[in-house]
């Protein structure tokens, strides 16, 4: 199904530009029987966003936003971030949503979908992610490269190379053409074994 959202007016107009008075609210109805939702917008997606399902039923919903940049970003649940699904060697990308629980995600590369899962009751954020996003192009075959380790062997070669963690490494889409690869670097957190070996 696909939904298209417009912000609520705002108190003031400034020319073709809103106020920005109180933060854009973009409230709508929907049938949350675990279906797919394909949600636009009718101008750009904010950097932020936060999304609540309010209903009186148990349920929820897969979203798809197609976003017009390939900025990273990260589903936060409860002041923490849920990691992408599990990549998946067979389709040469995360994991498929498979709404197992409120938060899980995915990034499509290429097309610069994100996905995620909200159940009632659930409040998720959308966020930038700090990271490096870069892409190789290989004179190989996506079946040889899959055939010699693939995406772990490439992110293990990666980070040994960078001389950083590779848990700081996300794959984002491997497609033909010969081989092209786009991958993250994301800024290590937390752990100090995950940080940058020059420093």
């Amino acid at each position: 199904m696909a939904n298209k959202l417009n912000s609520m007016m705002d108190h003031t107009w400034d020319g073709f530009y809103t106020g920005q008075i109180r933060l854009s609210r973009f409230p709508g109805l929907i049938d949350g029987d675990n279906g797919v939702y394909n949600l636009t917008y009718t101008g750009a997606p904010a950097k932020k966003q936060r999304f609540t399902f309010v209903s009186q039923h148990n349920g929820g919903m897969t979203i798809r936003i197609a976003y017009p940049s390939a900025v990273s970003r990260n589903i936060m649940k409860g002041g923490k971030v849920v990691e992408y699904n599990k990549w998946n060697e067979t389709i040469s990308m995360y994991g498929p949503v498979e709404q197992k629980f409120c938060g899980e995600n995915r990034y499509i590369g290429v097309k610069n979908i994100l996905e995620f899962y909200l159940t009632k009751g659930c409040t998720l954020h959308i966020v930038p992610r700090d990271a490096i996003q870069s892409m190789v192009r290989m004179e190989w075959s996506v079946k040889d490269f899959f055939a010699s380790g693939g995406s772990t062997m490439f992110i293990d070669r990666l980070s040994a190379s960078l001389g950083i963690h590779a848990s700081t490494i996300k794959m984002v889409s491997v497609y033909e053409g010969s081989l092209v690869v786009n991958y993250e670097v994301i800024e290590p957190t937390g752990d100090p074994s995950l940080l940058w070996a020059n420093k």
